[in-house]
């Protein structure tokens, strides 16, 4: 059994939907034997994109085939987002939310609200979100149709502070990106590559300092969504170190993929975007704040579509990423396997730290009172990654070519098996996901708590 502060030989006994018990010689009415394998805590992933029905933007796993996939990945919790379309009341926004994902969903789920404009009556909302389960807000300082500009920002932050909520900030400087696309289109470049070269690395690092900074004065604690750039690393170490309640998130692409993927004539559309894929030195700046407590999770920012053939015939692939089915797996393989995480550090940043950050109670933790979200890691299971061996509602894998070496066997939620031995078991129509709602208040623990090391 390995857990975010210690790893022992142990049954852990299921009563309803709790965990009863942790010890020795355990009997139960079943029981599944784990000799050889790994037992962890549900992971928990913090940031995804189900479908929303909308004239733009609709990913393709749909609340029944993405957290399929989910249960399938060892996820047993997502935290899914409410992205209000404009004209709409944010109460609006969440009742439809709630409609799409209610019965659906085959694991529990929370959400994250997202104005996406910048209407000053949202913000006499934000205590009524708060009192409905939601305490965390998120804000785009960037892309048409999502970004909201920092006076909204910041009046936002101040009633979220004044709740005990947390904001999440896309934090990119859109006016400078802006510019450099317009000298790019002039002068000709036009490949991917360019595309992510107006998004250069100094920038999302003056744009993190800036979010913190609003997020200092606003009184609010603040987490910045998918961190890439060693330069954002470096803000948000400095801002913690001066005291400031700041949090940050790597997402799984931007660990393991470099700009060469943007060459692929299909996949590497799917990857055109924002903030783009940024060279080693980035990647290797994250695996060191993940190491060091100064990133605290790991999501994946799950939102994939499918290849569409345009009038030539030729495919591509509109922007998204598809990886809450692998993301366990991938950062055992490249996180454990490769000694940049030690196993406690890995189930702390995918399961149990995205718990103890969003409110999310009795989840995260392998201990009596606990819900009875329980996953049997097989690290002795190779399982190549394809669009056929996975199963998000799209044709191609954001890892297609890469090998998980381990993978989740058995998916328990709240006691009941989803997945056992790599089959499913409980069908995602029938309403097992519950709906969390979750309440605002500082985690309990800041900054990352010191972590055990294997043994």
């Amino acid at each position: 059994m390995i857990g975010a502060d210690r790893d022992q030989i142990a049954d852990v006994a299921v009563r309803g939907e709790r965990i009863a018990a942790i010890g020795s010689d355990l009997r139960g009415a079943r029981e599944l034997d784990a000799t050889g394998r790994y037992v962890v805590p549900g992971a928990i992933d913090a940031h995804v994109h189900m479908r929303t029905e909308r004239p733009l933007h609709v990913y393709d796993d749909t609340f029944e085939t993405g957290t399929t996939a989910a249960a399938f990945g060892g996820v047993t919790t997502i935290i899914d987002q409410v992205q209000v379309e404009p004209g709409l009341s944010l109460n609006d926004g969440l009742d439809r939310r709630l409609e799409e994902a209610a019965g659906h969903s085959l694991v529990d789920y929370a959400f994250h609200m997202n104005p996406r404009e910048a209407n000053d009556a949202y913000l006499a909302e934000i205590p009524e979100i708060a009192a409905r389960g939601i305490p965390s807000f998120k804000f785009f300082m960037v892309y048409d149709g999502f970004r909201v500009p920092d006076r909204f920002i910041f009046a936002a932050m101040q009633e979220v502070g004044a709740l005990g909520g947390m904001a999440l900030v896309h934090a990119e400087n859109d006016e400078i990106i802006e510019e450099l696309l317009r000298q790019n289109a002039r002068a000709g470049r036009t490949a991917r590559r360019h595309s992510a070269s107006a998004r250069p690395p100094a920038m999302e690092g003056e744009a993190v300092y800036r979010s913190l900074a609003m997020a200092e004065v606003a009184g609010v604690d603040a987490l910045i969504f998918h961190l890439t750039a060693a330069e954002a690393v470096r803000e948000l170490r400095n801002a913690r170190a001066r005291g400031q309640i700041a949090y940050g998130e790597a997402c799984l692409t931007y660990l393991l993929l470099d700009p060469s993927a943007l060459d692929d004539p299909v996949g590497g559309t799917a990857l055109d975007f924002s903030p783009p894929l940024r060279p080693v030195e980035h990647r290797d700046a994250l695996w060191a704040g993940l190491a060091d407590g100064t990133i605290d999770i790991v999501s994946t920012d799950h939102g994939p579509r499918r290849r569409v053939r345009g009038a030539d015939g030729s495919l591509s692939t509109p922007p998204g990423t598809a990886g809450i089915e692998v993301r366990l797996a991938l950062m055992h393989t490249h996180g454990v396997l490769e000694g940049r995480l030690t196993p406690q550090q890995w189930i702390d940043r995918c399961c149990t730290r995205p718990a103890e950050l969003f409110g999310l109670e009795r989840k995260g933790r392998l201990a009596p009172g606990y819900d009875a979200d329980i996953v049997i890691f097989d690290p002795g299971r190779d399982v190549p990654l394809a669009a056929d061996t996975l199963h998000s509602n799209i044709d191609y894998s954001t890892y297609d070519g890469f090998t998980a070496r381990g993978f989740p066997s058995t998916t328990i939620s709240r006691g009941r098996l989803l997945v056992h031995d790599g089959e499913l078991v409980t069908q995602p129509g029938d309403g097992h996901g519950r709906f969390l709602e979750r309440g605002a208040g500082r985690p309990a623990s800041f900054p990352s708590r010191p972590l055990a090391t294997w043994s």
